[in-house]
């Protein structure tokens, strides 16, 4: 069994209210790292009492009722930031454009001859391809996709192309062949049907924009 396999099966477990020390137990890996996988999932009040009912060492209850403590702490924080993030209004023009400058400069090509912005995550995608519509009068016509993912995900390949395909409203014609990487796994995913990979899109014939977005990226980082 992979470890991403394992991981989604000691976080099942967890859910259904068992003790990290059982799950170790089951799954052949040490309670240190049963801990790590099942930090964030939160147990009902019955499925904590059932635990501490089960449980003789007073030790235990006040390391399982410390974590609950932490947990609903670190919610907390959460719901803080989330607050204070509320103060941030709709973007002027100005900032629009910055904030996709800035964006560029952390993940765009620099040295490739053309415009290419890489990313994850679907949403700063989206918000990328608006940028450049907005500020450069590039439309969806005038990019080309492709997806790198690991090979583990070979048998998805329909999957992953639909969800980009759709989520940023392209059409098949804007994308490549998905390229799969042989590597060694090293993040875990609890749900790896949910991870469609490492996306790429460049701008046909930018060379000259190139120039430009390099020349503004080198502005910001001398003010």
């Amino acid at each position: 069994m992979a470890k991403f396999e394992i991981k989604i099966k000691a976080l099942e477990l967890r859910k259904q209210g068992n003790s990290i020390k059982d799950i170790a137990k089951r799954l052949i890996v040490s309670p240190s790292t049963a801990s790590l996988w099942c930090r964030e999932i939160v147990l009902s009040p019955a499925q904590i009492k059932k635990l501490l009912e089960s449980k003789q060492s007073r030790v235990t209850m006040g390391r399982l009722r410390g974590a609950q403590i932490q947990r609903e702490r670190k919610l907390e924080r959460i719901a803080t930031a989330n607050r204070e993030a509320l103060s941030l209004k709709k973007l002027s023009e100005k900032e629009f454009w910055i904030s996709g400058l800035s964006l560029y400069l952390a993940e765009g090509s620099k040295r490739m001859g053309r415009v290419q912005f890489t990313n994850s995550d679907p949403r700063i995608i989206r918000y990328m391809i608006q940028w450049f519509k907005k500020f450069y009068n590039i439309s969806k016509r005038d990019i080309k996709c492709s997806i790198i993912i690991n090979e583990i995900h070979k048998a998805r390949d329909l999957v992953i192309k639909d969800y980009w395909q759709k989520y940023l409203s392209l059409q098949s014609e804007n994308f490549t062949d998905i390229r799969y990487v042989k590597t060694r796994q090293i993040k875990v995913y609890q749900n790896h049907d949910r991870y469609f990979g490492t996306f790429s899109f460049r701008v046909n014939k930018s060379a000259q924009l190139l120039n430009r977005l390099n020349a503004f990226t080198n502005r910001l980082l001398t003010l």
